[in-house]
């Protein structure tokens, strides 16, 4: 017991009897593992793994990246083309649009240096030949 006279988290498992349950004589053959080296280096690695691979997800999208990668990780998992319905995927088509025609005849104004203007490439250092 600690100083205020409360369990530590040790001593209430024990107490409960859910600490080195691998140890105890009913368990025998079973084969219960002493670690849970499986679960943090099979499927937790892997989860961890899909959160720091996509990092700048929010939570709410992480959580849905977790769900959907314990989904195909299931016994049965259907087809993901299956589980698409139509209100998940709605095409947007694009506005039709009008060709514009350049128009015809010169042009009354435009934005292109011309010599008539003084306005032409010029050359060498600010102009000086």
């Amino acid at each position: 017991m600690t100083g205020s006279g409360r369990p530590t988290a040790l001593e209430r498992l024990s107490q409960a009897g859910t600490l080195f349950t691998y140890l105890r004589t009913e368990f025998t053959g079973l084969d219960i593992a002493a670690t849970t080296n499986r679960i943090e280096g099979g499927t937790n690695a892997q989860l961890r793994l899909i959160l720091r691979a996509h990092r700048g997800m929010s939570e709410e999208h992480q959580k849905r990246a977790i769900e959907w990668y314990l989904y195909l990780h299931s016994e049965t998992p259907d087809q993901p083309a299956r589980l698409i319905r139509p209100k998940h995927c709605t095409p947007t088509r694009p506005a039709a649009q009008t060709a514009v025609e350049p128009p015809h005849g010169p042009e009354e104004y435009g934005n292109t240096a011309t010599a008539e203007e003084g306005l032409w490439a010029r050359k060498g250092w600010a102009g000086r030949t």
